[in-house]
């Protein structure tokens, strides 16, 4: 099976509510772009900068892709859809902060196939540690290894 195809107006209601967004100061776009895994199309890009969940001392810019439905939906459910994109980004960061002692119990899954932003009670630590671009963090000494890799 090939790739899937979805049409839908361009959302004008969600491009005019998204050019007068004000969150914490974050950038917000609308933009036509591959999200890796196959993944491409109308995006919204939430940009937030602040620090490092696992290195607080850094600052760090991070890119949440949030794709866009096709629908034609209007300025009232394009504002709620986008209210709900910025929920999930916050309570992504929130697991990533959130710790007990040393150990962040609700660690967002970031590798292949996962979606970071589902809340998952128990998991690994390698599945904590995998990167969006499959590659394990050993968590501190600044080594990494793609998955499979010792």
């Amino acid at each position: 099976m090939t790739g899937m195809r979805q049409e839908a107006p361009y959302p004008q209601a969600l491009d005019w509510l998204v050019g007068q967004l004000n969150y914490k100061g974050w950038q917000v776009t609308l933009a036509d772009l591959d999200r890796g895994q196959g993944s491409k199309g109308l995006t919204l890009v939430i940009t937030r900068e602040g620090p490092d969940t696992y290195h607080p001392e850094r600052v760090i810019r991070v890119n949440h892709y949030m794709p866009v439905p096709p629908a034609a939906f209007n300025a009232a459910s394009w504002q709620r859809w986008l209210f709900e994109q910025f929920l999930l980004v916050e309570r992504h960061e929130c697991a990533e902060f959130f710790m007990i002692g040393r150990e962040r119990p609700y660690a967002p899954n970031h590798g292949h196939g996962e979606d970071p932003y589902v809340i998952h009670d128990l998991t690994t630590g390698e599945a904590r540690r995998t990167s969006f671009r499959n590659v394990i963090d050993d968590d501190g000494t600044g080594r990494s290894a793609a998955v499979g890799e010792p």
